[in-house]
């Protein structure tokens, strides 16, 4: 955008920011501050208020101790790699605030051109000439519009003694017409595109979903940061590399568990050893949450435990701690454990069994509770009791959800870090 400005990059950390800084002001060039932090220099103040001032006939404005002519061309940027920043009122109203990470919503889109320009390049460039011609008509009938206004505008007298408004009239009704045919086409042929780019949503909803589980890397550890393009270059390459298939359904099928280990892969090799669980675990409820396989209360209250005042019920045992009853009393609000509060305080031996086990995944659960829980409802629960081997249940997890036996290492593609940021 201000490339041919001659944009100046700078950061607070360098030397000279505040001359660069006071050029730029003097001689209208753009400035972009990058990587602030939540706080910024009280030596912007008079920029980001704008406190110009009259002196000897030019508009100035102070910077620390000095007075510099300001002027009207001059544009301010600040960046920040924050994810999150919190920003005090007193900043904000100084600033227009943008926020430029990308949403689910726009990612599926720009993901599933990608799919339909790869899988049906004819469908997509398609699809492309259609939004041109539309934007086209468009055009035509407000030029139309817009003639039609002028005429009736600037005639005098009866108009229909005015034979050249007669004329431009008539013209414009069959040109507007011929337009509005050629748009109820373009409507017809842009919905059975449209039906056979949905066929390929559910790739775009899934990638969406995985980038977005990578994003959240970051909060274990700063390091752990990921850049969209090398993101879709790996989409790419998966499109371009796994098995094709005429039947979209299998084709789908294929692709997704393609990209799906791809990813996994190429993530896993940037992690600590002691990361790689908890991201194969995130990933793996993502996916589920994604397929509506999984509870959002339920998943909180692993999170969190739940959050409740003073527990009424008295703990029935005094082998149970108090945070585990206050905790499985809570669960038993949730939907799927209804009743568990009471089975617990009425079945002693077989919750004292499993509260015992140093194998808790060995040990079934008491009555119903075996078979009327999935497996991952069994390590919500596992939580109150034995919060130390929820571990186990993580991997019994993955084990189901994920067929780990399938993965392939030929399937490892390395990306030359050269051409695509990791970062």
């Amino acid at each position: 955008m201000e490339k041919a400005a001659n944009l100046h990059t700078i950061k607070l950390t360098d030397s000279d920011y505040v001359r660069t800084l006071e050029n730029c002001i003097q001689f209208g060039t753009p400035v972009l501050l990058e990587d602030v932090g939540e706080e910024l220099d009280p030596l912007l103040e008079p920029i980001l208020l704008k406190q110009t001032f009259k002196q000897g006939g030019a508009i100035c404005i102070r910077l620390g101790d000095a007075t510099i002519e300001y002027s009207r061309d001059f544009r301010f940027y600040v960046t920040t790699k924050l994810r999150n920043p919190h920003y005090l009122p007193e900043t904000s109203v100084k600033v227009t605030l943008l926020n430029f990470m990308i949403t689910p919503e726009g990612l599926e889109d720009q993901l599933l051109g990608i799919v339909v320009a790869r899988e049906k390049p004819e469908l997509e460039e398609e699809r492309n000439e259609l939004i041109v011609q539309s934007a086209n008509n468009q055009k035509q009938l407000k030029e139309i519009e817009d003639k039609i206004l002028e005429v009736l505008s600037s005639s005098e007298g009866n108009i229909l003694e005015d034979e050249t408004a007669i004329q431009v009239l008539s013209s414009s009704k069959v040109l507007s017409n011929e337009i509005s045919e050629k748009q109820e086409i373009a409507a017809v042929t842009e919905k059975k595109i449209n039906e056979t780019r949905q066929e390929y949503l559910p790739i775009a909803i899934h990638s969406s979903v995985l980038f977005f589980t990578i994003s959240d890397l970051a909060a274990i550890d700063p390091m752990y940061q990921y850049s969209l393009p090398w993101y879709i270059n790996l989409f790419i390459s998966a499109i371009d590399n796994s098995e094709p298939n005429d039947d979209i359904a299998k084709r789908l099928v294929i692709l997704t568990d393609y990209f799906t280990e791809l990813l996994y892969r190429n993530i896993c090799r940037s992690l600590f050893e002691k990361d790689k669980l908890l991201f194969s675990f995130l990933m793996c409820c993502n996916v589920m949450k994604n397929k509506g396989n999984m509870n959002e209360e339920e998943w909180r209250f692993l999170l969190t435990g739940g959050v409740g005042l003073d527990n009424p019920n008295k703990n029935p045992y005094p082998w149970m701690p108090i945070k585990a009853w206050d905790e499985i009393t809570r669960l038993s609000d949730i939907k799927a454990f209804e009743g568990l509060r009471q089975h617990v305080a009425a079945n002693e031996g077989g919750w004292k069994k499993l509260y015992d086990s140093s194998d808790p995944m060995e040990v079934s659960l008491p009555d119903k509770w075996e078979d009327a829980l999935s497996e991952f409802q069994k390590m919500v629960l596992i939580r109150c009791l034995r919060p130390d081997k929820i571990t186990p249940f993580v991997q019994a997890l993955l084990n189901i959800t994920w067929d780990r036996c399938t993965l392939n290492l030929h399937h490892l593609i390395f990306l030359d870090p050269t051409q695509i940021p990791l970062m």
